[in-house]
């Protein structure tokens, strides 16, 4: 192991986090032991220092009395010269009362430097003053009269020297002591916290390792040892845990990017039905003047034919709305009681010519198929869009397109993998499938798959399987598919079987017809509503038409207050459902709390299923789908104003 590496383990050890603290407490103690002796000793030294320089001053005074009397400066200066004899005495001064200096003696190196330790000492007449033996007797004393003053000053070079090897010699002793006592330490706490270290560097171990793969290693059954056999234990169990983590987070991505591709095609679908809407809208202009157009006479073949072409490319444009509406689920429907068997064989022809090459279709129908409540046209859509996306998977020949039907019983568990996030119901459904052996699909491809223009050949074309998705939700199904890249792929259809026979709901008409054919004019005032001024225009020239009076409002709040100003006069009220302000619903029952017996009919570019939901509470006299034709328009007004003479009849 490189030493850097053992170092790091060792400084991040319990046993180095003892030793330090040990270390650094008998440091603490040899420190201040140290420095208290040699605060003593130092000044132990200077006292000696100072008594020693006080004695010889008192010495030097008992000397002088005599020549310091008598001002005899020869005597005085060899006296003081005697006096500073030793090395350390670095000046002696002799002075009269009056301050006059009689003797001056000075080392040769004096310099006069701060630090040097003075002493003073007062010369008197009778020596008895002041001295021991005149203390000892306690008896009165003569007066003295003061006749000079003794002053000595003394070096510490000698007590600096002293100094430092007393202050070397402590800081020694300290050390030895520090470093012998942290060496007995160090190897007392490397047997005790042997298995405590093991443990903690196993814990650091496990927590580096993601995967909870390191174990502790375990050399004694202390305490540190029950508990890294405890760690292991804990380790085993979170290398489970990881891996269920793991498995988890996995499962959790997959529900982000199907909760991510729902919003997305939520997104995308409020988007097509504001477009649908709007061009619903532009196409009940278009269609509406078109057909007013052709209501006025004329000889011309020419003029009639373009009228007819733009007619036609009218009525691509309302299917491809309904495609729009279709991918939403909310397209026009009209449903039956429904043979699959019975419809594949009568557009059998029509499916293989949709092919647009030489790939042969092999059916394999059931004997016994029962019937499922579906809009056939809408069903033959699936059917065709399928086996297209099948025939143009086959790049390489031969290839061969099967298409099987039969029933089968789902639980919840089968449903649960239905590609529409509205999973259907547990129960007995008939399942057409079509599969191919063409290149197949990844699971890449398999999420955009119905994703509107979506194509892996060349630029999206269309909404083809987009409709197949938005028909299979509108029929309460569910979608199966199963792709390999290489080896093909299988879509699987779900219906549910009927368990009644439904009633069938009429579609309204939007083919042009001649002005021959119109019913009988109706007879009263009708109120026109719609926030388009092109529509609401040319509405009212078709209401107009069909023989009533017209008043227009251009919202939701205008019509209302329109019909409360005309209540008593109003027998008709065509209204648009979604506008601004207040829509058509909202309307609708202000209009029924005014007058009860009003007839409605809602304009809209969704069906009536669609619209029940709204409709629970006050449902319209009637409902036509936009864009319609003068012949629907009038055959809805004549129903409606017919039911409300028979009710009075």
């Amino acid at each position: 192991m490189p030493l850097c590496t053992r170092w790091s383990n060792f400084s991040t050890s319990f046993q180095f986090k003892l030793f330090s603290i040990f270390t650094l407490l008998t440091f603490l103690i040899a420190s201040l032991l140290s420095t208290l002796y040699i605060i003593t000793e130092i000044r132990a030294t200077r006292r000696i220092a100072t008594e020693q320089l006080q004695l010889r001053a008192q010495q030097l005074a008992g000397s002088v009395r005599l020549p310091l009397y008598a001002e005899n400066r020869e005597a005085l200066h060899l006296l003081a010269k005697q006096a500073a004899h030793p090395p350390e005495i670095r000046a002696v001064v002799i002075t009269a009362p009056d301050g006059r200096v009689l003797a001056n003696f000075h080392s040769p190196d004096y310099s006069g430097q701060t630090g040097n330790i003075i002493q003073a000492v007062e010369v008197r007449s009778n020596p008895m003053v002041g001295s021991v033996e005149s203390s000892m007797t306690g008896g009165p004393h003569a007066s003295a009269t003061l006749i000079g003053t003794v002053r000595m000053e003394r070096g510490t070079a000698d007590l600096s020297r002293t100094i430092h090897h007393v202050i070397l010699l402590s800081v020694s002793t300290a050390i030895a002591f520090w470093l012998a006592v942290s060496l007995l330490c160090f190897m007392v706490l490397r047997r005790v916290t042997r298995s405590f270290n093991n443990l903690v560097q196993g814990i650091a171990a496990i927590q580096q390792d993601v995967n909870f793969t390191s174990r502790i290693n375990i050399e004694y059954d202390d305490e540190p040892g029950r508990a890294a056999r405890a760690v292991n234990n804990l380790a085993n169990a979170l290398q489970h845990r990881v891996e269920e983590n793991r498995r988890l987070q996995e499962e959790r991505l997959n529900l982000e990017r199907q909760m991510f591709r729902a919003q997305k095609l939520e997104s995308l679908g409020v988007m097509a039905g504001g477009i649908a809407h709007d061009f619903n809208n532009l196409l009940q202009s278009i269609s509406g003047n078109i057909e007013q157009a052709s209501l006025i006479t004329t000889e011309d073949p020419m003029i009639k034919s373009y009228i007819d072409r733009a007619m036609t490319s009218t009525k691509r444009a309302a299917l491809l709305t309904n495609s729009l509406l279709t991918y939403l689920g909310k397209g026009l429907i009209a449903k039956k009681p429904l043979d699959l068997n019975e419809m594949v064989r009568e557009n059998v022809e029509l499916l293989a010519a949709a092919t647009l090459t030489a790939v042969p279709m092999e059916l394999s129908l059931s004997e016994e198929l029962p019937h499922v409540m579906a809009d056939e046209a809408q069903i033959q859509q699936v059917v065709m869009n399928l086996i297209i996306n099948a025939a143009e998977s086959i790049d390489v020949p031969p290839g061969h397109i099967r298409l099987t039907t039969g029933t089968q019983v789902c639980d919840e568990i089968c449903l649960a993998s239905s590609l529409l996030s509205e999973k259907a119901e547990p129960g007995e459904y008939v399942f057409l499938e079509v599969s191919d052996n063409g290149c197949g699909m990844n699971e890449e491809t398999i999420q955009r798959l119905f994703d509107p223009f979506f194509t892996t050949k060349f630029t999206g074309r269309g909404l083809g399987m987009s409709a197949v998705m938005g028909i299979i939700r509108k029929h309460s199904g569910a979608l199966f598919v199963e792709s390999n890249p290489g080896k093909g792929t299988t879509f699987r259809v779900l219906f549910p079987v009927s368990k009644t026979v439904l009633s069938l709901p009429t579609a309204p008409q939007t083919a042009i017809t001649a002005p021959s054919e119109f019913f009988p004019h109706a007879v009263g005032m009708a109120l026109v509503v719609d926030d388009e001024k092109s529509v609401l225009r040319i509405c009212s020239t078709m209401v107009k038409q069909c023989g009533l009076t017209v008043i227009t409002a251009s919202d939701g709040i205008d019509a209302v207050t329109k019909f409360r100003e005309h209540a008593d006069e109003i027998d008709l009220v065509l209204m648009d459902m979604v506008m601004p302000n207040m829509d058509g619903i909202a309307a609708m029952s202000e209009m029924y709390s005014i007058r009860p017996d009003t007839k409605v009919i809602i304009a809209s570019g969704f069906n009536k299923e669609e619209l029940s939901e709204r409709l629970a509470d006050h449902a319209p006299s009637g409902l036509i789908r936009k864009p319609y034709s003068m012949k629907t328009l009038k055959a809805e007004i004549q129903r409606v104003m017919l039911t409300d003479c028979c009710s009075q009849l």
